[in-house]
């Protein structure tokens, strides 16, 4: 028995519901194919280099700083004296006057399977000076203080990373750099030279010298800098055409194009927070849309694909008088649910873009042969998959458009909706549900 004309919409809104069922599945193999992705870039960037950031330099100047305690205390009714010799270790952290740092970054993919990484080459030149007052600014006359060597410090946050090191060049001579920060405290991973030649009669008296060296860094993801200098200025230049900035610092200016992108900083020791709280100026090479964020929000649509559909079903149903059986409803709405899950396993392989073309072509295929034999039409199949091609089409835009695809799909949702309210402005829909008077 047939149901009646009232339960319909009921049930095909019940069957709705139930499509969405292997969307969400659908959704969860999305998450679970980003995560395996996830562990494959950690994999490749632990054996690469993570994300990379270069701190300071600074001067970090060791002293011991020795005292006499003095205690007066009454012993036997006298006053007596208790002279105690203290000593403590201490560390002064002395930024450098001016910082100007020029990098150059050339970002590279590495395949684990049909994963990728996207990677990077960096090599950074510093430049610059030190203004050190005597006895490196420590006004303390009441303790005796004995100087331990100098080290400039640079900080790395993933010494893994690190491919090759200049010598530091003070005054035209060479410094061998050595491993480790020499300053753990504050800066776990890096590379610093020892100065001895700062101390002795030197220290008493305040000193200047320039100083430049380079580095070459492996990383991945992002690359950052923590000016530490009292007047730091960063210039970097890269191929990659999709940075993103980010970090406490923005740059002054910046240029970007299909070539890649020029950035320039300027921080002053008035902004620049210091080796005890260091921030940060960044730039992640990002891919805008990436394929998983595009996976993820394509299969949000597919709620939106399926009600649609099974409107346009219902309302062909109620004004052509068509009959169509809710197992009809249902296997066109797991051929759309389909889509979902051929576009994720096609697009891990191919290109997006192909991959998308793949899917909405056999999808859209299946569903139009399927209808023209359902309505007894070929024209209205084929309508039904020519406007099922067109909604895959702006869908595909609507995925491109990284920052508009909020606004794109608010106006294609109002759209269909003045579409359908137009199409049914004359439609009564008390006569369609209202069975006819049988003729005696």
């Amino acid at each position: 028995m047939k149901l009646a004309a009232a339960a319909k919409p009921a049930v095909i809104a019940l069957l709705a519901l139930a499509m969405f069922v292997p969307v969400t599945m659908i959704q969860g193999l999305i998450a679970e194919r980003q995560a395996r992705r996830d562990v494959a870039v950690a994999g490749i960037a632990q054996g690469w280099g993570a994300r990379q950031t270069l701190a300071g330099p600074y001067l970090a100047v060791p002293y011991w700083r020795t005292w006499t305690e003095v205690v007066q205390e009454t012993i036997d009714g006298r006053p007596r004296e208790r002279r105690t010799e203290r000593t403590e270790s201490r560390l002064l952290r002395l930024p450098a006057d001016s910082v100007d740092w020029r990098i150059g970054a050339k970002v590279s993919e590495k395949a684990r399977g049909i994963y990728k990484a996207r990677l990077y080459s960096a090599s950074a030149e510093a430049r610059g000076r030190f203004n050190l007052p005597a006895r490196f600014g420590l006004n303390d006359s009441a303790s005796r203080i004995k100087w331990g060597t100098p080290r400039l410090v640079v900080g790395v946050s993933d010494p893994g990373g690190i491919r090759s090191v200049s010598p530091l060049v003070i005054a035209g001579a060479g410094h061998a750099i050595e491993a480790g920060s020499g300053d753990t405290a504050a800066l776990p991973g890096g590379v610093h030279v020892p100065l001895p030649g700062l101390v002795g009669s030197r220290a008493a008296q305040p000193q200047s010298f320039e100083f430049a060296f380079a580095i070459e860094l492996a990383g991945s993801t992002a690359f950052a800098v923590a000016p530490l200098g009292s007047n730091t200025t960063v210039t970097m230049r890269s191929d990659w055409p999709h940075p993103s900035f980010a970090g406490r610092f923005l740059p002054l200016r910046h240029e970007i194009g299909a070539q890649g992108f020029l950035a320039e900083w300027q921080v002053s020791q008035y902004a620049a927070p210091g080796v005890a709280n260091r921030q940060e100026l960044a730039v992640s090479f990002i891919e805008p849309a990436g394929l998983y964020q595009q996976l993820e929000r394509a299969s949000k649509y597919g709620f939106l694909f399926i009600g649609l559909t099974f409107a346009a079903f219902l309302l062909f149903e109620l004004l052509r008088r068509l009959a169509l059986h809710p197992i009809q409803y249902a296997l066109v709405g797991l051929a759309l649910a389909m889509f979902f899950l051929l576009l994720t396993a096609l697009s891990e392989h191919i290109d997006f873009a192909l991959a998308y073309a793949i899917a909405t072509f056999a999808c859209v295929g299946l569903i139009a042969g399927y209808l023209v034999r359902v309505l007894r039409s070929a024209a209205l199949g084929l309508a039904f998959g020519g406007a099922l091609g067109a909604l895959y089409a702006m869908l595909y835009a609507l995925l491109k458009a990284e920052d508009y695809s909020l606004l794109g799909g608010a106006m294609l949702l109002f759209g269909l909706l003045a579409a359908v309210m137009i199409a049914t402005r004359r439609v009564d829909w008390y006569g369609l549900t209202t069975p006819q008077p049988q003729l005696s």
